[in-house]
């Protein structure tokens, strides 16, 4: 089974981050990362990062989000400040409705 890990980021200029971002591709492959989801809310100013996680790297995973987390603001990530996080079970769609 895949798990996925959820993590939002509150941003001001979203190509400066996501350039940080992609600069990081190798630390979230080492950490047990797959892959991942990228959405943007520009009237919120908000990212939001759905990060694959094979099951047998949850904990490499966990750990590397709990590390982060408590690190809070970080220069590499400016301007997210201390994004949110939380691992999530990846289970089957259920339902996909728009109304």
């Amino acid at each position: 089974m895949t798990r996925m890990g959820v993590v939002r980021h509150k941003i001001d200029d979203f190509s400066d981050w996501k350039q940080k971002f992609d600069d990081r591709m190798a630390v979230r492959k080492s950490n047990g990362w797959a892959g991942h989801e990228l959405y943007y809310d520009e009237l919120r100013k908000e990212a939001y990062v759905v990060h694959t996680v094979l099951d047998d790297k949850i904990e490499m995973a966990k750990q590397h989000m709990a590390k982060y987390k408590a690190m809070g603001k970080r220069n590499e990530m400016n301007p997210s400040g201390n994004p949110d996080h939380s691992i999530l079970p990846k289970g089957n769609k259920v339902e996909d409705i728009t109304y």
